[in-house]
């Protein structure tokens, strides 16, 4: 790829030389990446940090909760949305506004494997019908000069991997980079990753591929660049209730150590989190968002089963702080206390 072309503009070639510099790109995770973990996020200072999905009709119509999902936090980071949908028209002009609102970067969904996505003929579907995947990738690029990515799997299904050359075509059409995720569509967490697959796009394109998935900790980051060729990773499940895990990554990349975070800062940013949720949500909306969190903040404590249950019935921060006082450390292991 010849970054001395007018299709390389300023921006993209800024994009592509920090991904390959920082090697570490934050996913898009429906119900989690939302404004007040990005907020958290941010203080950990990662090169990219993607929105939730947004679907683009919702975008043109200025959805309320699509707006919410589209407020910028701060940083240093570029700042990206991962747009959903199937209309080259609508998608053009969703991707104008997201640019107008000044973010650095679109990232096209092909991945999402949800049920009444796919029926639509959107996320992983496009995987299916590469002459629209790759005019919409085509279409959004040229309407906007920020970079233009696109997230799949390794195909629709295991009788239809296809990534290979889908990949190529959109690395034509106009992406500047792939993520890809070594799965198929109907498998949403087992089997393991598929890393050879990920290993034959990366050999087949120019653009940087970025290996998506089973990243929970900076060895799993550095075996999956290695195994597979890819000049980026991109953790999933992973980042929940895990910033530190972007510090760890990039002290992994550049040999630096790194000291994983001791209970009373497990704490103090997950009590962070439950504020942030309640301000930005109200109180009871952001309770509710945060009973699937909480217990993320802790993987290493004994008795999470009960931690759990309790938080399917706290109602209010107040509520909370109690459940979080629970868990002690004995004999330098973490306990939750009933």
């Amino acid at each position: 790829m010849d970054k001395n072309n007018e299709w390389f503009t300023m921006e993209k070639t800024l994009f592509v030389d920090i991904l390959r510099e920082k090697k570490l790109m934050l996913p898009p995770l429906s119900g989690y990446t939302d404004y007040p973990y990005r907020k958290i996020l941010a203080k950990f200072k990662p090169p990219f940090i993607t929105t939730e999905m947004v679907n683009a009709r919702a975008v043109i119509g200025n959805n309320k909760n699509t707006t919410e999902r589209l407020k910028k936090e701060e940083g240093t980071h570029l700042r990206g949305v991962q747009l959903l949908g199937k209309d080259p028209k609508y998608m053009k002009k969703a991707a104008i506004t997201i640019r107008n609102l000044g973010f650095d970067y679109i990232d096209i969904n092909m991945g999402c494997t949800v049920r009444k996505v796919v029926s639509k003929g959107e996320g992983i579907s496009l995987m299916k019908n590469e002459d629209l995947a790759c005019k919409i990738v085509k279409t959004v690029s040229e309407a906007v000069d920020v970079p233009v990515t696109v997230k799949l799997r390794a195909g629709f299904s295991k009788e239809s991997i296809n990534v290979v050359s889908l990949s190529k075509k959109l690395e034509d059409a106009g992406a500047v980079a792939v993520t890809i995720h070594g799965r198929t569509g109907e498998k949403k967490f087992n089997p393991e990753m598929d890393l050879n697959v990920i290993r034959d796009v990366a050999e087949a394109l120019f653009i940087p591929v970025i290996a998506n998935g089973g990243v929970f900790s900076s060895d799993d980051a550095k075996n999956a660049l290695i195994k597979t060729g890819a000049s980026a990773v991109m953790p999933g499940r992973g980042i929940i209730g895990n910033p530190w895990l972007v510090t760890e990554i990039l002290y992994g990349f550049s040999e630096e150590s790194f000291i994983s975070p001791g209970l009373k800062e497990r704490k103090d940013v997950c009590i962070e989190h439950v504020r942030s949720n309640c301000s930005y949500y109200g109180a009871r909306n952001g309770v509710c968002k945060m009973r699937k969190i909480v217990a993320r903040y802790f993987p290493l404590a004994k008795n999470l089963k009960f931690l759990k249950v309790d938080m399917q019935n706290a109602k209010t921060a107040d509520e909370i702080f109690p459940i979080l006082n629970k868990i002690k450390e004995v004999d330098t292991v973490w306990i939750y206390e009933r």
